[in-house]
């Protein structure tokens, strides 16, 4: 227990290490010297634990992923005798509320993370968790009204994703109630719904 305790108290020593370096340089500058200086540990250390950054990188990402499926991935929205109206408030209560929240809580690494770019895998990684969460609440596992599963959850995941990327990156970044209410009305009511309702108002 004690190793394990040491253990886990030099891997966040690391982690909160690169993720100040993260914010001070560009990923591909930075050294597992670096790393082992700021953490103040020795070189064998580190690969006691890592091979390199990028998997260290990874395990970092997983972290967050883990941190948020802990949030989401256990709910289930489809309840027995729940209609549309309840289903869509639990989803904007339950999912969406508490994905912005997390998010929130962590901005400053989502937002060193979402600027990496295709050198991290974390949107990857989220839009799988909205895949297991999407498979996990329809009743018919390989389509959603007639459109296949994964073109359905490519369109969703990636317009999800963007949204919120977005709004992490936005400088003059709003409340996140207001965030969630404006994610839950284009999910709730589709883009070109909303589109038509402007043009023929």
């Amino acid at each position: 227990m004690v190793e394990d305790r040491r253990v886990r108290k030099t891997k966040k020593a690391i982690k909160q290490a690169f993720i100040k370096l993260l914010a001070e340089k560009e990923l591909e500058r930075i050294t597992i010297q670096d790393i082992t200086t700021l953490a103040d540990i020795n070189r064998g250390t580190f690969y006691l634990h890592y091979e390199d950054k990028y998997i260290l990188l990874s395990d970092l990402e997983d972290e967050f992923i883990d941190d948020l499926a802990e949030e989401i991935g256990t709910f289930k929205l489809v309840l027995q005798g729940s209609n549309l109206e309840d289903f869509a408030k639990i989803f904007s209560e339950k999912i969406l509320k508490n994905i912005i929240l997390h998010i929130q809580k962590d901005i400053d690494f989502y937002l060193l993370i979402f600027k990496l770019d295709r050198k991290s895998h974390l949107e990857d990684k989220i839009s799988e968790l909205i895949y297991v969460n999407m498979a996990k609440n329809i009743n018919n596992k390989t389509k959603i009204s007639g459109i296949p599963l994964d073109y359905f959850h490519s369109y969703v995941s990636g317009a999800t994703i963007s949204f919120i990327k977005h709004w992490v990156q936005d400088k003059n970044r709003m409340d996140p109630d207001v965030v969630v209410d404006y994610l839950f009305k284009i999910i709730f009511n589709g883009p070109l719904r909303l589109m038509a309702n402007e043009q023929y108002q």
